[in-house]
């Protein structure tokens, strides 16, 4: 049994029961033991989930925390690496075996037996938050002194499942005073209780409902026109936006219920105008691990490298921006999932990239507003088809048929006007009824406009001080998300 955030089980058991331990345990007992609640709380919720992989999560946590205590007491590049590659050669085995072994016998007469591969529930999440750590001890940006707070950094549970990748130095200070009486609780239970009740909302109320338009749409991927495609790739979209915004959230606001400060991991995304403003709005505790940690010192040696020599400007460009970019988003595509649906995703939003730069580096003229909305979203949602599809086959044969002028057919309830215009018309496999239509239309501008015009609330947890504007949107969002609870899906960021 799977205990989500948007479950019956979760919100009036697994909640409730939780927050009352570790309010008590810090009002009597201590900030060490309200952690220690915490720290049970979160064993429990992961091993609810899959318990055979609650020890893998164990041990992935002694290892690193041995890693760390010695590079406390003395930083060692040597250690370091052998930490980070132990940490990748256990995401690879668990993640990643079956997917390399194919292509190995693709290439060669090698044959081998692939077991079904399960992949162990938050692997991608805990093992990079932990190799970020083991880093920062090593480079003096932080430093092993309390067992319990390391163990409470990795597995609390707001952030465990599927993010925000925490860094260690953001949240030590906080377990430390977590026993201190500073009189927020109460606001602290009120500002979370709306973000999360918002988060809520963002996925039961919004994900979920568009959702099986975005599966009906693919399923049929080989038989959708023009106006079908982009409909199924739009609402996807929305769907993989609204079920990682509600998540993270979530995430934000039942650590405020802890009163912990969690970092929120979008900042209104689809308002960009440029692949660069995306990517800093998008999943943005992602974009800092990989520009920290991958990215900056690969473009730093570079660049170093480079201004050594008298390179051409093109030449220097390719080495301090393109191959950085390149690799980053390889590996980014790659850490969402072992499959060449999640390469290709990489691989787009690395082009949209590189081309942005290399329009600012041209110095071209700077393109209006909403003409760079359009192109932004467009490769987005391109990225997005290859995120959701099944196979590489079945992402191009959407995206084919996204940009062929010969498939924009309209659905025979709209033959009139198809006569009308000149184009062709027959019964078409998605857009089959008008009032089906009509409804997925309904929902994509009621999506647009909740993407772009509200501002995150997990942004400005600061400024959600008690009201009866929120008591009414926390009410209504609340009652809405109830009669809809019984229909419980997995969060899509899940299966990294």
């Amino acid at each position: 049994m799977k205990v989500l955030f948007s479950s019956f089980e979760f919100i009036f058991g697994f909640l409730p029961i939780t927050l009352v331990a570790f309010h008590v345990s810090r009002r009597f007992l201590g900030g060490k033991t309200a952690l220690g609640a915490i720290i049970v709380a979160s064993f429990a919720f992961y091993g609810w989930w899959n318990l055979p992989y609650l020890l893998l999560l164990i041990l992935s946590i002694f290892g690193n925390f041995l890693f760390a205590k010695r590079l406390t007491s003395k930083p060692s590049k040597p250690i370091l690496i052998t930490g980070v590659v132990l940490n990748l050669a256990v995401l690879g085995y668990f993640k990643y075996r079956n997917f390399f072994l194919e292509n190995i016998t693709q290439l060669t007469d090698a044959t081998w037996e692939l077991e079904p591969l399960f992949i162990p529930l938050a692997i991608s999440f805990f093992t990079f938050q932990q190799i970020a750590f083991i880093i920062d001890v090593n480079d003096g940006r932080s430093s092993l002194k309390e067992p319990v707070n390391y163990i409470a950094f990795v597995t609390l549970f707001p952030q465990l499942i599927a993010g925000p990748i925490v860094l260690y130095r953001e949240i030590d200070e906080q377990f430390k005073n977590i026993g201190l009486s500073d009189n927020k609780t109460a606001t602290n239970l009120s500002k979370g209780t709306i973000i999360f009740t918002i988060g809520l909302f963002k996925k039961v109320a919004l994900a979920d409902s568009i959702a099986p338009y975005a599966d009906t749409a693919f399923a049929l991927a080989d038989k959708v026109t023009l106006l079908e495609a982009w409909a199924g790739a739009i609402a996807y979209s929305f769907q993989l936006y609204f079920d990682f915004s509600g998540y993270s959230d979530m995430a934000v606001g039942l650590g405020l219920m802890l009163g912990i400060q969690l970092p929120f991991n979008f900042d209104v995304p689809f308002r960009s105008t440029s692949m660069v403003e995306f990517w800093k709005r998008w999943h943005i505790t992602l974009t800092r691990f990989f520009m920290m940690y991958f990215y900056s010192p690969i473009a730093l040696k570079i660049m170093r490298w480079s201004s050594e020599r008298d390179l051409a400007k093109f030449t220097r460009f390719f080495l301090t921006v393109t191959v950085p970019i390149s690799l980053t988003f390889l590996l980014s595509g790659l850490w969402h999932g072992p499959d060449w649906t999640f390469i290709y995703f990489g691989a787009v939003n690395a082009i949209g990239l590189i081309i942005n730069q290399a329009w600012r580096e041209l110095k071209l003229f700077q393109l209006p507003g909403p003409a760079g909305w359009v192109l932004t979203m467009v490769t987005v949602i391109i990225s997005f088809v290859y995120f959701r599809a099944a196979s590489l086959t079945e992402a191009h044969a959407i995206i084919s048929v996204m940009f062929d002028p010969t498939k924009l057919i309209l659905p025979n309830w709209l033959s009139s006007a198809a006569e009308t215009l000149n184009l062709p018309w027959q019964t078409l496999p998605f857009f089959a009824s008008g009032s089906y239509t009509i409804r997925l239309l309904a929902w994509i501008v009621i999506m647009l406009g909740l993407s772009i015009v509200p501002r995150n609330p997990a942004a400005h947890a600061g400024d959600l001080d008690p009201s009866w504007k929120y008591a009414l949107v926390i009410a209504f969002s609340f009652s809405i998300t109830m009669g809809l609870l019984d229909r419980p899906q997995a969060f899509i960021y899940f299966q990294f």
